[in-house]
């Protein structure tokens, strides 16, 4: 077994006790302590080494409370005293002590019999290498089997070049994923008029192309991502393929949207946009961005249960958009009119980059829907006041929908 394959939130004193009669050993991904560091400066450097060595490699878990003898787990010997000052304590050593900051970092204590056994879970970092800078250290740690080192200049090389082969892999995703969808080749029949396209996509997911289990991770829990359609229509859910789809079910004159749940952690969610003439397609303000808002979050809060890692970069894209038009209310209010069409089958807008999953959407989404505006002649997007503030009744309530 492997603890990393167990959400942090939902270990347990079996758990921590499995590691022990199966005999798993000390590896890239796990460090057993049988005590927590102390306070003295060598400690606190030996922490952060510890810390960074993981985060600069593939990840792993330090596991404070279970003694070991020649790297396999023998017994648990649990942490008493106040706990929840000791896990305070370990982030602020961490938060400080290590650049850039690692903003990822979990650290959680596990009820066990006679106290509690602390797991300081350290994501593999999409933005390396990090450095000890404590007490002036300065200096870099990996992990190779299970000893931590400092890297020579080749290895720190590919450290910092590293990040930007994945994101260019998930760009390529995303490009591959809009001429399908162009094109007509997605999991529920669309039509050929205008849509709006929504990808929220962890980084982790591409670090080695991995594939995770979507429909088994979907088992364990009820985080199902929600179609990107018209409010309020039901949906259905099926496997297929490529994971895991939950697509809208309407009449014959309702537009239709989906989410897919690729077995990569990526969210793709697709909705149609309205149309009169079955020519031109439109959006209208309010309806857009309250929509893209609340999936979005939706979305983030699907990937946080399942642990699928930050960071997480969202693409905003409109397809088929060569007669789509924004409309919007005249001066008077009393009348609409439409902007010139987009003109291009694809828009793509700008990516958003986040190493939170409790950010403020409605913020960190204003660059993309500016873009959005500036495409059909406006300034800015007209749901934002003068000072980029977020105009009219909050979109959070679109959630359960």
């Amino acid at each position: 077994m492997a603890l990393l394959d167990i959400l942090l939130d939902k270990i347990t004193e079996a758990d921590l006790n499995n590691l022990i009669s199966a005999g798993v050993p000390e590896s890239p991904t796990i460090d057993y302590k049988r005590d927590t560091y102390g306070n003295s400066v060598d400690d606190k450097r030996e922490f952060l080494a510890d810390v960074s060595s993981f985060a600069n490699t593939i990840g792993g878990d330090i596991v404070i409370g279970i003694d070991e003898a020649n790297g396999l787990p023998t017994e648990v010997k649990p942490l008493a005293g106040d706990i929840d000052a000791e896990v305070r304590r370990l982030e602020s050593i961490a938060l400080s002590g290590i650049e850039p900051r690692l903003t990822n970092l979990r650290i959680r204590p596990v009820s066990v019999i006679g106290g509690h056994v602390i797991i300081v879970r350290i994501p593999r970092s999409f933005v390396p290498p990090h450095r000890v800078i404590a007490q002036n250290s300065g200096r870099f740690y990996a992990r190779a089997g299970t000893r931590k080192y400092e890297p020579n200049v080749d290895q720190l090389r590919h450290l910092f070049i590293d990040a930007p082969h994945m994101l260019e892999r998930i760009r390529s995703f995303r490009a591959d994923r809009l001429v399908k969808i162009a094109a007509g080749d997605t999991p529920i029949p669309l039509g050929q008029l205008g849509k709006v396209v929504l990808h929220v996509i962890p980084l982790p997911s591409f670090a080695d192309g991995r594939m995770a289990d979507i429909v088994s991770e979907l088992a364990k829990g009820t985080h199902v991502p929600l179609p990107l359609d018209e409010v309020g229509l039901p949906s259905q859910a099926s496997v297929n393929l490529d994971g895991y789809l939950n697509c809208s079910v309407g009449g014959a004159n309702t537009r239709k949207g989906y989410a897919q749940f690729f077995r990569n952690g990526a969210i793709e969610g697709v909705g149609e946009l309205r149309s009169d003439d079955n020519v031109n397609s439109r959006f209208i303000a309010r309806d857009l961005t309250n929509l893209v808002v609340s999936r979005v979050r939706q979305y983030l809060d699907v990937l946080k249960a399942y642990d699928l890692g930050l960071p997480v970069y969202i693409f905003l894209s409109i397809s088929n958009a060569a007669h789509v038009v924004y409309r919007y209310a005249d001066a008077s209010g009393m009348g609409w009119h439409d902007s010139p069409p987009l003109s291009r089958e694809i828009v793509s807008l700008p990516e958003i980059y986040i190493d939170n999953f409790d950010v403020d959407v409605i913020d960190v989404m204003r660059p993309a829907f500016t873009t959005l505006w500036n495409a059909v002649g406006f300034s800015s997007c007209d749901r934002y006041n003068d000072v980029a503030k977020w105009k009219g009744s909050s979109p959070y309530a679109l959630w359960w929908h």
